[in-house]
């Protein structure tokens, strides 16, 4: 038997070789990729004795459950309540054997970018070894199935689906200075208790007239399918519009309209408001009313609202912007304005001149994500409603009168 190990690239290299070389084929992968090497295994379908590719989290690519569409031998794999995770290549002419077993999947980064350690067997057919691997890939036979039209089919509307859904993030490690510093911020590594008793302190506002005003916002977004229906007094309470005739007679002067952020001063926003402008009630409209909200909504949310200033003289900045996201969705977003910026930027370490629309996600929206407050158990009684608002009231622990 000869032994040798093969990273990423070599591997890459040695499956190109023996996948026309063999005259059987056996495989056992979590997960496959299309590309130039699952290309020329399809090329060679006809050696396949087993070829078995796992389905979890949907991460194998569609393109290479169709290409397995039909072929005989090629099966996907599925039990519940398990995770299919070999890496298992085996290629047989004759007597000869070639095994290869390690952490690599077929996959782009598997036979590529990733940094993966794989043991490159060769020998005879008889080996003890590749007897044990061939028992291995048909001890798979009870959970394995075929790759039929309405399976691919299903299977790429499902991954489609899941593509558009965060994966975990890598964890941040002390090296990386500055993400380090703001993801072990004293905000993000407060407890639920610690967080909503700093709340509550709130030297400058008083708790309850906060939340009392979030409930009527969140009842105006409740009411209507889209910005565009509400009143515009409505629409100004929610932008923090807080100049009296904004809300003479309409009902709105019992709350406090320009706490969270007045944006009163904000010329070009204002008459956008006034006017009840088409993009900006498409921008807030972008961001979905309940459950996740993904980059991809923000990124439409800032196209939009940035196209809604086309024709004014300034343009929309993030004091507006967060505005609008935090009062429609006070559970993700808190609004950044003069009161709260150089507290808030020093909480998270970045520089207050460096934020922008461009960036309010990966500095504020990200971080914020992973406290441990943010991820506590939605508590029970009145400290419900609060956490329903959690990321608007940050601005409660760090606004400071100006």
């Amino acid at each position: 038997m000869k032994v040798s190990i093969l990273d990423a690239s070599s591997l890459r290299k040695t499956l190109l070789r023996l996948i026309p070389k063999h005259d059987k084929i056996y495989m056992a992968v979590a997960w496959a990729d299309s590309g130039p090497v699952a290309d020329k295994l399809i090329e060679n379908k006809r050696k396949f004795e087993s070829v078995t590719v796992g389905l979890d989290f949907c991460a194998t690519d569609p393109d290479f459950v169709d290409a397995l569409r039909g072929v005989r031998n090629a099966f996907v794999f599925k039990k519940q309540g398990a995770c299919f995770h070999p890496k298992a290549y085996l290629f047989v002419t004759g007597e000869n054997a070639e095994a290869i077993v390690g952490s690599a999947n077929f996959t782009r980064g598997g036979l590529g970018s990733n940094f993966e350690t794989c043991m490159h067997l060769r020998c005879s057919v008889s080996d003890p070894a590749i007897d044990s691997l061939i028992a291995m890939f048909e001890s798979f036979a009870p959970h394995r199935q075929p790759v039929t039209r309405p399976l691919a089919e299903s299977y790429r509307r499902q991954a489609a689906i899941a593509a558009k859904k965060p994966r975990p993030a890598a964890p941040v490690l002390p090296t990386e200075t500055k993400d380090f510093q703001r993801i072990d911020s004293e905000l993000l590594k407060m407890d639920w208790p610690t967080f909503i008793r700093e709340v509550r302190k709130d030297p400058n506002h008083h708790f309850a007239t906060r939340m009392k005003f979030l409930r009527y916002l969140q009842s105006l977004f409740a009411k209507v399918g889209s910005f565009s229906e509400l009143s515009v007094a409505e629409w100004k309470a929610v932008a923090g519009i807080v100049h009296p005739d904004a809300v003479a007679d309409s009902g709105l002067e019992k709350y406090q309209i320009g706490w969270f952020g007045s944006m009163q001063g904000s010329g070009s926003f204002t008459n956008l408001i006034a006017n009840q402008d088409e993009d900006i009630a498409k921008s807030v409209d972008a961001i979905p009313s309940r459950g996740l909200v993904t980059k991809a909504d923000y990124d439409k949310f800032c196209e939009l609202f940035t196209d809604a200033f086309s024709n004014s003289a300034r343009v929309g900045r993030y004091p507006t912007a967060t505005r609008l996201l935090a009062m429609k969705r006070p559970d993700v977003f808190v609004c950044v304005n003069n009161g709260n910026k150089a507290n808030l930027a020093e909480a998270l370490s970045f520089a207050p001149s460096t934020l922008g629309l461009d960036n309010y996600w990966e500095r504020v929206v990200e971080p914020i994500k992973m406290a441990d407050w943010y991820n506590s158990k939605r508590p029970s009684g009145k400290q419900a409603e609060a956490w329903d608002c959690r990321a608007a009231l940050v601005d409660a622990i760090y606004y400071e009168e100006v």
